[in-house]
Order: structure tokens, then sequence, then C-alpha cells
């Protein structure tokens, strides 16, 4: 028997889904169609998550001894309006 779901134990199931509007979504975009021939062939959602992964590999050696920082808890990321800090929230 087929199915069009991927199976439920699919790593597609167990990873949090990360999200964040921007001002600069058509740069973004376009930096991905740009490199997509130069690149190794990756989604969209791919493109994106190794982006941040290589600014953050750049964090963790200039403000961590280049190690992962440890996994945060449930709630320890705050809104920009719980902590008013962010672009959405400069005057």
């Amino acid at each position: 028997m087929t199915t069009d779901h991927p199976h439920p134990e699919s790593s597609r199931f167990l990873r949090p889904k990360l999200g964040f509007h921007t001002d600069q979504a058509e740069r973004i975009r376009a930096a991905y169609l740009g490199t997509r021939p130069h690149l190794p062939a990756s989604t969209f959602g791919e493109f994106l998550e190794a982006a941040v992964l290589e600014k953050i590999e750049r964090l963790e050696v200039e403000y961590n001894n280049g190690q992962p920082w440890g996994t945060p808890a449930d709630g320890d990321i705050k809104s920009a309006s719980q902590i008013g800090v962010g672009r959405w929230k400069r005057d």
C-alpha cells in the first residue's frame, strides 16, 4: 500500500519548524535562485538552514570557544515584545 504522506516516524515530523518575518524576502529568494546553479541541490528551506548554521558556527567560534551552546529549555526564547529588543521595537 502506498501513501502520499511521509511515514509518521520520518524526520519531517520530528523536526521543529522555525520561521521569521522579514522585509528582505526578495533578496533572500534572489540569493537562493542566483546560487542554485553553483551549490549542491537543496530546497529553499535547506538553503535557509545552511545560511543560519553558517552564522551560528561563526558565533560559536567568537563567543563560545567554538562549541555549540546547550539546548535551551522551553520558554527560554521570548518574543521581542516580551524583552523589548529587536528591530520591530526600535523607535
